[in-house]
């Protein structure tokens, strides 16, 4: 009996000794892992209409997910070399982030954007109503960092409607060109149009062709033209340098042509300044015929000092595009992704449509009665992918290297340092270099 005590005294022993181990083990645990994220996600936002419409809905968000949401504006000048150390950071300060399709290229190549089709594969996109062109353009290496939900803005030709039914001018369009005067539907007429008016006292097309402004000025006109006249920049397919082939070259001789028509200041015209010479219907102490503008500005004409209407662009554009990313060193993926979820659904998308005029990243968005009752819909979409193509973007990680050469080479064309040729040529050996390392 007296062993059996014994026994017994020994088994709670070891019981009691387990029971603290486990016990130790457990604070240990409690203590030295990290603790589950916080649901409040870190945004790096920015402003405009369509991100104030985000915000004054954010409550419905938190309410259906109880994730809190911070928007964080940060200055976009460097954003690249903000998010680059967000990138490297343990513990990055922000877990999403607002990214434009013109640095999707640098930083997709670091890896550290989650990609969006492993929450979702682009067949579920396209059959949830996205375009899968639009989905095309921004995949790299067949994965997806971001939907154009922010911002898919498009360039339209706007034009005075009184001029282009103006009996006189019609007659004397008539007489020199040989047909009749009507809004440009391809490059060449509007190059017609753009002198006719020009040789009649007007400016005949609005222009902005800065050159010091990236995601702007000739960055929109140039490799669109480019594309259309069967040219290009890069080929990141092939590797091929296509800057300085006839078509390319052809372009810029276009452009240049074109650019005798315009304003006189259109080398350091930027959107403000095109947005006001629509709003007065001149520039200097000439009037206006034709620009080349922002789909954003449509709202504005009832307020314009002449008769202004809009019409497709007369040629392709490249994608103007924001959208939000999803950082992979943060710990709140999943949260963010809820967040990119719900930007991406057909109320959100919808809203931010309404909220400035843009090109629809859905189709059951662009035929909902209400979004398709506006005039502007079908002529952004024309614009943007419907009739003209969307050209393709340089999809290598030195692109935003490659449209800055390009942007200087450019503006030695425009000043007469350069020919066409002679400038494009001096673009072919700087992408060569840059591609060296």
């Amino acid at each position: 009996m007296r062993n059996v005590k014994a026994v017994s005294k020994i088994v709670w022993v070891v019981i009691a000794v387990i029971i603290v181990v486990i016990a130790a083990i457990g604070v240990y645990w409690y203590t030295t892992m990290p603790p589950a994220p916080e649901k409040v996600i870190k945004i790096a936002w920015t402003e405009g209409p369509e991100f104030d419409f985000i915000q004054s809905k954010i409550d419905e968000f938190e309410n259906q997910t109880g994730i809190h949401v911070e928007f964080l504006k940060i200055p976009r000048e460097h954003i690249i070399e903000r998010l680059m150390l967000e990138m490297l950071s343990p513990t990055p300060s922000i877990d999403g982030t607002v990214i434009y399709v013109l640095e999707a290229p640098t930083l997709a190549a670091t890896g550290g954007l989650v990609n969006l089709y492993d929450y979702k594969p682009k067949e579920d996109w396209i059959a949830e109503g996205f375009y899968e062109e639009q989905l095309n353009i921004l995949e790299f290496d067949g994965k997806l960092y971001f939907l154009p939900t922010l911002w898919n803005g498009a360039l339209l030709l706007y034009y005075r409607e009184d001029l282009f039914a103006n009996e006189t001018l019609k007659e004397a369009f008539n007489a020199t060109y040989g047909y009749e005067l009507k809004v440009p539907e391809n490059p060449d007429e509007l190059l017609d149009v753009a002198e006719f008016f020009h040789n009649q006292g007007y400016i005949g097309i609005h222009l902005q062709l800065t050159t010091a402004e990236m995601g702007a000025g000739a960055y929109c006109l140039f490799p669109p033209l480019a594309y259309y006249f069967g040219g290009g920049i890069y080929n990141d397919t092939t590797g091929e340098i296509l800057c300085n082939s006839t078509g390319s070259v052809q372009a810029l001789e276009y452009l240049l042509e074109l650019a005798q028509y315009a304003q006189p200041t259109y080398l350091e015209d930027g959107t403000f300044e095109a947005e006001l010479a629509i709003m007065e219907g001149k520039s200097g102490d000439r009037e206006l015929a034709m620009a080349d503008q922002w789909s954003y500005m449509y709202p504005m004409l009832d307020s314009a000092n002449k008769d202004w209407n809009i019409s497709v662009r007369p040629f392709p554009q490249g994608p103007d595009m924001l959208g939000i990313a999803i950082l992979s060193n943060s710990p709140k993926k999943d949260y963010v992704w809820e967040f990119v979820k719900w930007t991406s659904s057909y109320e959100i998308v919808k809203g931010t449509t309404l909220a400035c005029p843009k090109a629809s990243c859905r189709a059951d968005v662009a035929e909902d009665p209400e979004v398709k009752k506006n005039y502007w819909v079908d002529i952004i979409l024309d614009s943007y992918g419907r009739k003209w193509p969307i050209t393709p973007i340089i999809k290598n990680p030195h692109a935003v290297e490659i449209y800055e050469a390009m942007m200087r080479r450019l503006h030695e064309a425009f000043v007469g340092d350069k020919t066409a040729k002679e400038a494009l040529d001096a673009l072919y050996e700087d992408i060569t270099a840059i591609l060296q390392y």
